[in-house]
Order: structure tokens, then C-alpha cells, then sequence
């Protein structure tokens, strides 16, 4: 009966020592694959960690705050759009460099003028 319960032990040892080897095998590969990953995604994360995407420390969090960031999101592409249809249709740097700094100027004007209420 000894003998028996020994060999099923030894079994049990075996295979467990096995699925272990398995296991630290699957480990090192997922740490292989988290470092090739980590290593083609660096330039990603150092671009957003610039522009603050996916941060919301700092942020003001809410509706209003959501709201805002909205239409200014809009008002920066009508301006970028207004910026393109000038350079397509002038082709002159002069008159693209000037719409630039009256959307910078008027910006704020165009902001309160389109968004606020009476």
C-alpha cells in the first residue's frame, strides 16, 4: 500500500513540476510579448502622455466641463477648416499667416458670439 501511495506521489510531483514548467514558460513569453509590445508602443505613449490623453488629473470632470471642451473642440476645427479653404484658395502665406492670427484674436469673440446665451 506504501509503495502505491509513493508512486502516486511521485506522479502527482511529476506532474505538478510539469504544469509549473509550463506555467514559467507561458510567464516568459507574455514578459517576451509585454516587451516588444512596450518597446513598438513608447513613441505612442510619449506622444499622448504629451497631449494628456487618457489623463484626467488635472481635469475638470463633469457635464458643463464636457460641454465646454465640446464646443471648443468645434471652434478649433472650424477654425483649422477656415485655415485650409484659405490656403487652397489663395495659395498665399501671407493670407493664410493672417487668418491664423485673426481666429487667434477673434477666437474668443467667435466663442462667446456662437455659444452664449442671452
Amino acid at each position: 500500500m506504501s509503495k502505491e501511495r509513493a508512486r502516486r506521489r511521485a506522479e502527482r510531483e511529476a506532474e505538478a513540476a510539469a504544469r509549473a514548467a509550463e506555467r514559467r514558460l507561458a510567464e516568459e513569453r507574455a514578459a517576451r510579448h509585454r516587451a516588444v509590445r512596450d518597446r513598438l508602443l513608447a513613441p505612442f505613449r510619449a506622444v499622448a502622455a504629451w497631449l494628456g490623453a487618457g489623463s484626467t488629473r488635472g481635469r475638470v470632470t463633469g457635464r458643463l466641463a464636457e460641454k465646454r471642451r465640446r464646443r471648443t473642440g468645434w471652434l478649433v476645427a472650424l477654425g483649422v477648416a477656415a485655415v485650409v479653404l484659405v490656403g487652397v484658395i489663395t495659395r498665399d502665406w501671407y493670407a493664410v499667416a493672417m487668418t491664423v492670427v485673426v481666429l487667434v484674436l477673434g477666437g474668443p469673440v467667435l466663442y462667446t458670439l456662437m455659444f452664449r446665451r442671452a
